[in-house]
């Protein structure tokens, strides 16, 4: 059996200790945006694959089979929102 413990704060207290956690979940929520660049809508060939969670042979092959991707000055840039409708012709 497992009692209930209930601690009661000043309400400043408990005002800080929100506004604290409320910060830490939005750097938690921003460093995994980051992370996996989802905040970027054109990304690179490694953002595209930590985006997809792919490797890059695979999305080489998908370029070939005519995933949409640019090439500036030598550089290849994929639209997210593209590459997601492209990838939507392969759901089942």
């Amino acid at each position: 059996m497992t009692e209930e413990f209930i601690l009661q704060l000043p309400k400043r207290k408990e005002k800080e200790l929100l506004a604290r956690y409320d910060t830490m979940v939005q750097k938690a929520i921003e460093k995994a945006f980051e992370d996996k660049e989802l905040y970027k809508p054109m990304v690179r060939m490694s953002g595209l694959c930590q985006w997809l969670d792919v490797s890059t042979t695979t999305v080489i092959k998908w370029q070939k089979e005519g995933m949409p991707h640019m090439v500036i000055d030598g550089v290849t840039l994929y639209d997210k929102r593209k590459v997601a409708q492209w990838l939507q012709q392969f759901e089942r």
